[in-house]
């Protein structure tokens, strides 16, 4: 507790470092200003703006002067924000909000309360996907559309344009917003440029010190072959970013999985086994029915799935638990290299030839380690899990939380999960244009995105202690982070172990492993022509080809536990986590625990080959889970820009149409019974997007703006591929939809923008989109053999289909419940934008260097979202349905920069909110309505110094309340799922330019 009230003083301690600089710089430079006279030779009308104020001005006229809805953030912006990455310079967009990854780091974006998979991402003009991995309850591996920012370092790029309107000549297939990136050209500099950066990064909560490194050199010639340019540039950081916590992985009721060893006096349960030594006093080998009946009448009485009493136990469903009660510590090392490079020729001024080329290295290796409490997530048939295991006390809080519980019988792990991935991006884009006449141009561009995700290794270990009194969560000193007594010492190697299963069920330890590769190839050709048909109208039309090419192959293999060789003790495989908890608040976490070893275990036995030579190890290729889908997509539009004078008003925009016909062929190998089958479905559709955009230059610089049109936002490849799975004892099917159609919607904005003095602006704008059709899992009830799967997929221990013996848990002719993604309704989507970009000319002297940016965006939509479409009761479909927001989106989100800058120093604070969000709809089906991620607020700052003209030294702080990532179960009960901080993280930097 301690800790924690030091570590809330210091929070504003960061914050004011920042403040302070910028007003002890401000005053003394506003008093110094005050005592000196003006230049005699200053032309009053001349204005010099440089570095941070001249990236906003830039910004600000390439907004002013777009037809469509767009926001900009320059070179100089991005670089002189405290980011990491190209995600957090973008939150700092209105209406955009940032989903954060392991250890803290941006990753991926939401626009307008849509999620990343609404969201196109162009690389100098062609569209990319860049995908990663992450931990487990972090959604694991990305495998769908959404681009993860934190491949790449910000300060390759010199444009991060969101452009949040539809355009005839922009590609289809965002609902979002389209995110255009463009890296430096070497036309984008006067002439010869160099620049060098070095910075050190220092977080608190790994306490290591790492380094940043960045450089840049252009130039460019006059030949008698017209104008040459090239620029090479680079990026590289090697980091360790760590998360800490508490998890529960699921919230599961009493009754889940065969529910609790019932005590003496209660109803039996489990029945009795004379294999597992189950009988009216035990329940299980040396597991006695030892719980509280008081204990257990409370828990199970508690209300059922539907809300409704229960007159005895166990007929409801009893309280709600965590699955897997844990600690987590999660240590990600990883290298960040980029390098972008250019060439330009310019033979003359009616023609430009570009060739842009970039390359991307994101190296992790993430070590999770875990220490839990197993039982809670095991059936007896499983591993004699939760049936095992005794209630001895209990207590719920007002909200009806099960915030105390104190067990007998219960299996502690200890889990350690290395995970090695590597995503690497490579692009090259041939673009260029020609006048043929001052009136008629045409450009062109081709090339190609490729990504891939690559993981070697996905090792998962764990050491089991069975059967352990004692065990208690208690969450009432603490409803974030619960001090778990594990009824032993976790943090000695002798109370685990790791051996064969015994005959009874219990596991002593399992270990998994897997190898994934997934692979993202865009490929576009364009060409498009303008032809100004007087000094009003222009005409535009194009035309492009593009192909998409998505793929994901995976191996898995693992066992349960072996048998040490002699010699070899537990301890000789193990490691101690030292030094957990700081930060987390209460006296009960531990700060160490016996964690696995995986190098001196795999010298034992090499789990990680992948093959049948290590002992009990199954290896398979996971059949349903090897799938691609390919895109071919033709498109042509056509569109005029106009500009005209009307009533003392400048009117000008667009009007056009924008045609797509998308061919999807989607395929996935389905596992029949030992015999990986390929199952391949096409489809085709085809779209017409009209779309206007129209600006009124009124007076006094206000400009109004007004946009309308259609547009889509196609299926993820995961949900695409035709796999299956079938799970024939729950009679329960889970396939792919390669049938899904887009999900399409009709947008409008209406927006005013004040360009009320020099580099100011002030905007407020309203949106509204109408959206026709959702996608979600639905589940229902259909026969077997009306799905079109092979009935080989049925098959599994030599059963039979056709009436032999033995028979099959699941035939061709049984009504399955089946899971899959469908197309459902839709509904609106409307909010409001303020956005504030206001220098503070109007104050004397220096105290002008101050500024302000500040936008507000509250968003709110109404899904229909379909719950449940099987009734388990009467075993037929009926339809339960929820209304709620969009997943993962704010209704509100703010951002809040104060900067001061001279042509010395600089100095900034940002504030970056987003309020709570629905991370999953459950609709009440397991007893919870949804889970919420909680509202978070970062704070940065960052302190720059002009020690010469060239030279720049920097201090930059990341996360300075070291804002936790908290996740939410039920609305009503609002149990916690997963609580984790990532610590302060400060940067030192010099940047040499010349």
């Amino acid at each position: 507790m301690n800790h924690q009230k030091h570590s809330r003083t210091g929070r504003p301690t960061a914050i004011a470092l920042a403040v302070a600089a910028l007003a002890t710089h401000g005053m003394a430079a506003a008093q110094q200003g005050a005592g000196a006279a003006a230049p005699a030779a200053q032309d009053a009308s001349v204005v010099v703006v440089t570095g941070f104020r001249a990236s906003l001005n830039s910004a600000l006229n390439t907004k002013k002067n777009s037809d469509g809805i767009v926001d900009v953030i320059k070179a100089e912006d991005i670089a002189k924000f405290p980011d990491a990455n190209l995600a957090e310079s973008l939150q700092r967009v209105p209406g955009v909000a940032l989903a954060r990854g392991d250890g803290g780091e941006g990753k991926q974006i939401t626009v307008r309360g849509l999620n990343a998979g609404f969201t196109r991402v162009r690389i100098n003009g062609i569209e990319g996907v860049a995908a990663t991995g992450s931990s487990d309850i972090n959604g694991s591996t990305n495998r769908s559309r959404g681009f993860d920012f934190s491949v790449f370092a910000s300060e390759l790029f010199n444009s991060l344009e969101v452009r949040k309107t539809s355009e005839a000549s922009v590609e289809e297939g965002s609902l979002g917003a389209t995110v255009d990136l463009r890296t430096a050209r070497p036309f984008d500099f006067k002439g010869r440029t160099v620049s060098l950066g070095a910075q050190a990064s220092h977080n608190t909560l790994t306490e290591k010190t790492q380094p940043r490194l960045t450089g840049l050199l252009s130039d460019r010639w006059d030949t008698r072959y017209g104008k040459f340019g090239a620029l090479i540039s680079g990026a590289y950081a090697k980091r360790r970013a760590m998360e800490e916590g508490y998890e529960g992985v699921e919230l599961l009721s009493a009754s889940a999985d065969g529910g609790f060893c019932a005590p003496l006096g209660a109803s039996q349960n489990p029945a009795s086994s004379a294999v597992k030594g189950i009988d009216a006093a035990n329940c299980g080998f040396g597991v006695p029915r030892s719980g509280s009946l008081a204990a257990w009448n409370d828990v199970m009485g508690r209300l059922d799935d539907y809300g409704g009493t229960v007159a005895a136990p166990p007929g409801g469903s009893g309280a709600y638990h965590p699955r897997i009660p844990r600690y987590r510590r999660s240590q990600t090392d990883y290298e960040r290299t980029g390098l972008t490079g250019a060439l330009q020729w310019r033979p003359s001024p009616a023609t430009d030839v570009n060739l842009d080329l970039m390359y991307g290295k994101f190296e992790n290796r993430r070590y999770d380690n875990y220490i839990s409490a197993i039982s809670f997530g095991r059936t007896l048939a499983q591993a004699n899990g939760k049936p095992q295991t005794s209630i001895v006390d209990a207590h719920f809080d007002e909200n009806g939380s099960w915030d105390y519980g104190k067990f007998n019988g219960v299996d502690i792990r200890t889990e350690g999960l290395l995970d090695v991935y590597t995503t690497t991006f490579k692009q090259h884009v041939l673009s260029g244009s020609h006048k043929f006449t001052d009136r008629l141009k045409v450009n062109f561009l081709h090339g190609t995105s490729d990504s891939e995700l690559d993981e070697p290794m996905r090792a998962t270990v764990q050491f089991d202690a069975p059967n352990v009194n004692g065990f208690s969560f208690d969450f009432r000193d603490n409803r974030n982070v619960p001090t778990l007594n594990f009824g032993i010492d976790v943090s000695d190697p002798n109370n685990f172990t790791f051996a064969p299963q015994e005959a009874d069920g219990t596991l002593h330890g399992q270990f998994v492993g897997r190898y994934l590769n997934t692979r993202n190839k865009l490929k576009t050709t364009e060409i498009n022509g303008s032809w100004e048909i007087d000094d009003h109208l222009t005409a535009r039309l194009g035309v492009s080809k593009r192909t998409n090419t998505w793929t994901n192959f995976e191996i898995g293999s693992g066992g349960n536990g072996l048998a040490l060789p002699a010699g070899v003790s537990l301890a000789s495989l193990t490691r101690q986590i030292t030094g957990f908890g700081s930060g987390l608040g209460g006296s009960g976490v531990p700060t160490s625990w016996t964690a696995v070893d995986l190098d001196k275990l795999r010298a034992v036995y090499d789990i990680e080959c992948h093959c049948a030579a290590v002992p009990g190890s199954q290896y398979n290729v996971l059949g349903q889970a090897n799938r691609a889908v390919e895109e071919k997509i033709d498109a042509l539009y056509g569109m005029v820009d106009f500009n005209y004078e009307l009533a003392g008003i400048t009117w000008r925009g667009n009007v056009g149409v924008r045609g797509a016909e998308t061919k999807a062929t989607s395929t996935a190998l389905i596992n029949a019974n030992g015999v990986l089958v390929p199952n391949v479905v096409t489809k085709k559709y085809r779209d017409w997007l009209p779309a206007l955009n129209l600006t009124a230059q009124l007076p006094r610089d206000v400009f109004l703006r007004f946009s309308a049109g259609k547009t889509l936002s196609r299926p993820e490849y995961v949900d695409l591929a035709p796999s299956a799975t079938v799970a024939p004892f729950a009679q329960s099917v889970s396939i792919g939809n390669a049938e899904l159609d887009p999900i399409r919607a009709r947008t409008y904005d209406l927006q005013a923008e004040w360009y009320y003095d020099r580099n100011a602006m002030v905007s407020v704008g309203v949106f509204r989109k109408e959206i026709d059709s959702f996608i979600q899992t639905v589940s229902d009830r259909a026969v077997y053999s009306s799905l079109g799967l092979p009935d080989a997929l049925l098959l599994g221990g030599g059963c039979s289909l056709t009436g032999g013996t033995p028979g099959c848990p699941t035939l061709p002719s049984t009504t399955v419940v089946v899971s899959r993604k469908v197309n459902t309704p839709g509904g609106p989507l409307n909010g409001l934008e303020f956005n504030l970009q206001a220098p503070f000319n109007f104050l004397p002297g220096q105290w002008s260097n101050f500024g302000l940016l500040a936008n507000y965006t509250y968003v709110k939509s109404k899904i229909t979202y379909i719950t449940r479409v099987d009734n388990p009761v009467t075993s037929t479909n009926e339809q339960l349905t929820v209304t709620d927001n969009f997943t993962g989106l704010s209704p509100r989100a703010a951002n809040l920069t104060l900067y001061y800058e001279d042509p010395k120093f600089s100095a900034r604070v940002s504030a970056a909110h987003r309020s709570s969000y629905l991370l999953a709809v459950l609709g009440d089906v397991q007893g919870h309505d949804n889970t919420t991620v909680d509202p978070s607020t970062n704070i940065d700052f960052s302190i720059s110094y002009n020690l010469t003209p060239q030279l720049r030294l920097s201090f930059e702080g990341q996360n300075l309340t070291d804002e936790a990532l908290r996740y939410g179960r039920d609305s009503a009960r609002n149990d916690t799922l997963l609580y984790v901080h990532s610590g302060r993280s400060f940067v030192l930097g010099l940047n040499y330019k010349f």
